[in-house]
């Protein structure tokens, strides 16, 4: 897997129609079939929502001039840690692999 765009900046409206700004890295294979997106900077609460919305957003805006049609996406969501002890934790998103 090859970085393609590390920390792009992107916002979105979340499912309650407030506007957020979110983090994305692009990552790609050699032959460009397969992807994996890692989200970071969104709302903590309801990730799940708040990861659709801006999955949803990157799919319409910059993914389609960085993926081929047919690139199978994996999509990763780091959530923040609650203190400096915790682990990062991540959630993938279904449907996404």
């Amino acid at each position: 897997m090859q970085l393609l765009r590390r920390g792009h900046k992107f916002e979105y409206r979340d499912h309650r129609g407030v506007d957020q700004q979110g983090v994305v890295d692009v990552w790609v294979s050699k032959a460009g079939d397969r992807a994996v997106l890692v989200l970071r900077g969104l709302p903590h609460p309801e990730a799940q929502a708040q990861a659709d919305k801006a999955l949803l957003t990157l799919t319409h805006t910059c993914l389609p001039y960085l993926l081929r049609p047919d690139a199978r996406l994996g999509v990763l969501v780091l959530r923040p840690r609650g203190d400096e002890d915790a682990k990062a934790r991540a959630l993938v998103l279904p449907l996404s692999a």
